[in-house]
This record gives structure tokens, sequence and C-alpha cells, in this order.
């Protein structure tokens, strides 16, 4: 009830919307049935409680400035590497990795991932990949001895973007550091 009064509000004008207000009103009409299948999808791959769906289908931080909708759903085929990547996400979780984090980006359609800065061949392009944004700042060496742990059997990838700003992905494991290469990984730089 207070969602529906809250987006009534906002179409209003009368107070802002909150990204979770503004997913309601994406995903009501023509896409709900779509959006049905890749929630039924993830319960039973047992992913859907790793983060709200309004995170989860979060296109990116830019999707203002690129004209872009701020939430995607990924085409049908990139399901199951998104699900990988939530398993990955909810382990991270339990080990008490990644405490708080939000999804502020997931799946990204070609256009709008050239306008966020994303690369050709961008993991979001392929529904496989999320960031994260960290409530506090991590030095990243917890994260690190994870991937050196898991990462050959989780394919898991793993960008710092800053402090507090991450990739992960589970297509391969490699990681990358504030100039999107290897040479400035935490996780490399302090495994020589």
């Amino acid at each position: 009830m207070l969602l529906a009064i809250g987006a009534l509000a906002w179409l209003a004008g009368c107070a802002p919307a909150t990204p979770e207000q503004r997913f309601e009103l994406w995903r009501t009409g023509v896409r709900a049935d779509q959006i049905r299948a890749y929630s039924d999808f993830l319960v039973l791959h047992g992913v859907a409680a790793v983060a709200p769906l309004s995170q989860q289908l979060r296109s990116g931080r830019h999707w203002r400035r690129c004209g872009a909708e701020e939430f995607a759903l990924p085409p049908r085929e990139s399901w199951p590497a998104s699900a990988a990547t939530l398993h990955l996400i909810a382990e991270l979780r339990a080990a008490g990795l990644i405490d708080g984090a939000r999804i502020v980006s997931g799946y990204r359609a070609p256009d709008f991932n050239r306008c966020e800065g994303g690369s050709d061949g961008s993991r979001h392009l392929s529904g496989g990949a999320f960031d994260l944004e960290l409530p506090t700042a991590t030095d990243g060496a917890e994260l690190c001895a994870f991937w050196r742990r898991r990462g050959a059997a989780t394919g898991f990838g793993l960008g710092f973007y800053d402090h507090r700003r991450l990739h992960v992905d589970t297509a391969g494991m490699r990681s990358w550091g504030l100039d999107y290469t290897r040479k400035t990984s935490p996780c490399l730089a302090k495994a020589t």
C-alpha cells in the first residue's frame, strides 16, 4: 500500500521516487510476464533472495545521462549466466565479504554499455555481471583471498573500480584494478 502511495506521489510530482518505486512502475504492463518468468527462473535456481529484483535488473549508474531505461531485463539466453553470478554473490555474502552491498548495475544493452563506459567485451552485455557498491571502503584483502581460493572453481572475475565499487562475474578467473588492467588489481599485486 505504501509503495502505491509513493508511486502516486511521484507521478503527481509531490516527491522524488525511490529506485524501488521506479522499478515497480517499470515492471508493470508488457514486461510483467517476462519479469515473472525471470523471477521464476531465479527461484528455480535458488538465487531469488540474493538481492531484490530492483537491484538485479538495474542497468547502470548513468542511465539518465545516457538516455537509457533505469532497469533492463537480460535476454532469456543470458539467464543462466546471471544465476551463476548470483550464486557467487550469495557465497560472498555468506562469507561476510560484501555485507550491505547493493547491486548498482547488471545487464546492459550494447548502446547503453558504450555510454556507461563498458568495453566491447563487457560481461554486462551477456547478463552475467553485476557491479556492487559497498557501504564502506574495503582494502580488498579478504575478497582477494576468497578470489584466490574459489576463483578457478567459480570462474570468478573480480574488478575494483575503487575501494567501494566492485565488478563481479563468473566468466573466468581474472582480476583488475583502478585502470581496468590486471597490473593494478590488489589481488595480483599482493600475490607477487
